[in-house]
């Protein structure tokens, strides 16, 4: 008789409709938040105040987050985080390698947070796969995401553990000079001149150096140089 495992008894439970719910509800949190909250915010405003005004407020505060640049990258980043887990797993499915288990499962997609060169989503690898089906990918991932390029960061303690990097713009690729935080902290001693300037470097200025004058002999005789024999 076959030793079955604890693990074994229930041998396919992403197919059980209570596990299926459960992964739509959380694969969907963000926009089933957000359609919940309009729909109770615009019915109580519409029995405070009618049917008109709810409409011009929503109008209002969305205008009022594209205005301000702190809400709007806020709000902007936030979104690319719910787009990037979307068209992650999509390409993670329909992808030519292989980049699931051999039960055809996905990693676990724990979360998404905004970083500085665009976004960086975390995954739970499952048995039987790995943080390097995903390198095998990154060529995919990239297009899929809307983005110039994407990479996969390991975690050294856990290697079921990893992230995808959803690389959107580099800070390095301006024309413009970037400041300091050496510059801000020189400018707090007292007046003193600040540790770092945010000036672009020029480039270095060569002066040629002159030739030197070439040494007469100290002694000829018969026109031939006797120095290099006397003391």
């Amino acid at each position: 008789m076959r030793r079955l495992d604890v693990m074994e008894i229930w041998e396919a439970p992403k197919r059980a409709w209570p596990v299926v719910l459960f992964c739509l509800l959380i694969r969907w949190r963000a926009e089933i938040v957000l359609g919940v909250g309009f729909l109770l915010g615009m019915g109580w405003l519409r029995h405070e105040l009618g049917p008109v005004w709810p409409w011009v407020i929503f109008t209002g505060l969305l205008v009022l987050i594209a205005v301000i640049p702190q809400t709007r990258w806020f709000v902007f980043s936030r979104v690319w985080c719910v787009v990037d887990r979307h068209r992650l797993r999509t390409c993670l499915r329909q992808s030519r390698p292989r980049t699931t288990n051999l039960d055809g499962a996905l990693p676990f997609m724990l979360w998404a947070r905004p970083t500085k060169t665009g976004e960086r989503v975390w995954l739970w690898a499952r048995a039987g796969s790995s943080s390097g089906d995903l390198e095998e990918v990154l060529e995919y991932i990239a297009p899929a995401c809307y983005a110039r390029e994407a990479r996969v960061h390991t975690v050294r303690k856990l290697s079921t553990l990893f992230a995808v990097d959803v690389v959107r713009r580099d800070p390095l690729d301006k024309s413009t000079p970037i400041d300091s935080p050496l510059a801000k902290i020189g400018s707090l001693f007292g007046g003193r001149a600040p540790l770092e300037t945010t000036e672009p470097i020029s480039g270095a200025t060569i002066t040629p150096l002159k030739r030197p004058a070439e040494k007469q002999p100290d002694v000829v005789v018969n026109g031939e140089d006797l120095s290099d024999y006397i003391d």
